[in-house]
């Protein structure tokens, strides 16, 4: 019988701090600042509420919208896969409890781990070449969508996998892992967290016909993207950037005295706003150098990746409830019966477009589209949540009545 070792548990630091929520989102955005004056990379300032990773605007080779539906493929290999998984989660089970010695399970585990870290690593290649693909113009939007839903989908699957073999040695009498086991569990768990994220999610569940579509704004470059959408009162962005991901190099966190300190530290100065209201949970994962916080803030929530090989951000997923955004008008058009008028918050952020009749202020129905390509309907208060594209932008209104309005909006960034 093997003696019960100490579990590798994930590193927490949660510590709240009773701060009053402050003001609303501001409009300026500019490259965050350290303070020596330094620019951070690729973390874009927004006054009031937590900054945000941004691919840069030099990078920036797509930027689109798209408009999700159900997708046949997506829903084939969905369940295909899920079958899969259900099979090699029941087949481990059935196999681990079979066998009755510490050896032979030792070796079904390392087996078990060895074809989820396969599958990991053939995960991360489908993620990178979906985003050169795409950012080099071979794949179309809907492609690339697709690709992110069988990627979030089988992310979630292999991490159900990794939780069943936790939960199997954890309920086998006088068996427990082994420290070697229980840290290339962490790896690939950790790993895995950096695959999926709530758009990709939304994306798979509207392309396999599970919830309602919704317009979703990209941008990509060739090692990165950033997603996000508007539904149910929220603002929901999810960006990665590859490379700002450097699992091959030294973790710079770990050679310090107090590694859960660096991060706090540099992440205090990648998001402070986000510290001088609520302290974010870390979170690191065995020997990845994946360091995760997590906060929610009195204007949403946020979820941040640093890679210790360079010390930055190169995953992150955030929320923000649109009561707290606030907006100023950047354009209004009026002909002789409508009025058009769109208010912008941040760069690529929460873009409110209104629509009323000129005479009686009353608000007006209407489709519509941003440079041509359709995001929504303005709803009977005659207003819409988009988002913002990231260059000049037409928003075009045609009302119920076949009245068509349009308005030019000059972004200047």
């Amino acid at each position: 019988m093997r003696p019960l070792l100490a579990p590798l548990v994930a590193l927490l630091l949660v510590v709240p701090l009773a701060v009053p929520a402050t003001g609303s989102v501001a409009a300026p955005t500019a490259p965050a600042q350290a303070a020596d004056g330094e620019s951070l990379p690729q973390i874009t300032v927004v006054d009031n509420t937590t900054n945000h990773l941004s691919i840069p605007d030099s990078e920036v080779r797509v930027a689109t919208y798209n408009r999700t539906s159900i997708d046949v493929g997506v829903a084939v290999a969905a369940g295909s896969r899920e079958l899969r998984s259900r099979y090699a989660v029941s087949k481990f089970e059935q196999e681990f409890f079979r066998r009755d010695t510490d050896a032979a399970r030792d070796q079904l585990v390392a087996d078990t781990l060895a074809d989820i870290e396969t599958r990991v690593e053939r995960l991360e290649r489908q993620q990178e070449s979906a985003t050169q693909r795409y950012a080099s113009g071979a794949l179309t939007t809907q492609e690339f969508l697709r690709q992110r839903a069988l990627v979030d989908t089988e992310s979630r699957q292999l991490t159900r996998r990794l939780e069943r073999v936790r939960t199997a040695a954890g309920t086998a009498p006088d068996y427990s892992l082994s420290q070697a086991q229980r840290f290339r569990l962490e790896n690939n768990r950790g790993v895995l967290k950096t695959f999926r994220g709530p758009i990709s999610r939304q994306v798979a569940t509207e392309a396999t016909g599970e919830a309602d579509a919704t317009t979703v704004y990209l941008e990509a470059s060739s090692t990165g993207y950033m997603l996000s959408t508007v539904t149910d009162g929220q603002y929901t962005r999810e960006t990665y950037l590859g490379s700002e991901r450097r699992p091959e190099s030294p973790d710079q966190f770990a050679d310090t005295p107090d590694p859960l300190g660096a991060v706090n530290s540099r992440a205090e100065g990648l998001y402070p706003w986000l510290y001088s209201e609520q302290y974010p949970a870390v979170q690191t994962y065995g020997r990845t150098a994946i360091y995760q916080l997590q906060a929610d803030h009195p204007n949403g929530q946020l979820t941040a990746f640093l890679d210790g090989g360079t010390a930055n951000v190169f995953y992150e997923y955030q929320s923000i409830e649109l009561s707290t955004v606030e907006r100023s008008t950047v354009a209004t058009a009026v002909d002789q019966s409508t009025r058009l008028q769109v208010s912008q918050s941040y760069e690529s952020g929460p873009l409110l477009i209104a629509v009323s009749d000129n005479a009686t202020a009353a608000p007006i129905e209407g489709t519509v589209a941003i440079n041509g390509q359709r995001v929504g309907t303005t709803g009977t208060d005659g207003a819409l949540w988009s988002i913002e594209p990231q260059d000049d932008y037409t928003v075009t209104v045609t009302t119920q009545d076949g009245e068509r309005i349009s308005v030019r909006v000059e972004n200047g960034r």
